[in-house]
């Protein structure tokens, strides 16, 4: 009877000896390595928004460049009011890997952004560096306005101040 019994138990640590083993081998690459966690108050997202403003804005945006100002009109003419004017295949976009053109930083086509309300174009080709340009105000997009994603910034910030990682659970 014993002897079941004492070979049970030695099975049991046997394996627990190997847990053990393989979480202090390797603590990184199981669900019981610490992390450290990063909360975000209520405080912490006024402060964030009180600080950074608009500064951190997405101005989005269609731009489109031609070599000439009737080429140029004649594509605003044509296809100015189209959802995705992009698909007419005409004129360069520039850095539009997203699909829009952020224009933040820009004072010729940030002011001609704050002019337009979102889904607007220029009627007139504007002239910008020896080139004419269409462009299309798209949406403003400001990170203070999404607690999801000013929560998720904060906790970067933090973490980078920290050196830590970041627990997701914890808002």
């Amino acid at each position: 009877m014993k002897k079941p019994i004492i070979a049970i138990l030695a099975a049991v640590i046997v394996i627990a000896l190997i847990f053990a083993v393989m979480y202090f081998n390797n603590p990184e690459e199981n669900d019981f390595s610490e992390k450290e966690i990063i909360s975000v108050t209520a405080e912490d997202l006024q402060e964030y928004r009180n600080n950074i403003g608009n500064s951190m804005d997405i101005k989005k945006s269609i731009l489109l460049i031609f070599n000439t100002q009737e080429e140029c009109q004649n594509f605003i003419n044509e296809h100015g009011d189209a959802d995705n004017p992009l698909s007419a295949g005409v004129g360069i976009a520039p850095q539009m890997e997203d699909g829009y053109y952020n224009v933040v930083g820009n004072s010729v086509f940030e002011t001609i952004f704050d002019s337009l309300q979102d889904g607007e174009y220029a009627k007139e080709t504007i002239e910008f560096g020896g080139a004419f340009c269409y462009f299309k105000r798209l949406e403003n997009y400001s990170v203070t306005n999404n607690d999801e994603d000013l929560t998720e910034f904060i906790r970067q910030e933090k973490s980078m101040e920290r050196g830590g990682e970041i627990n997701e659970e914890n808002n």
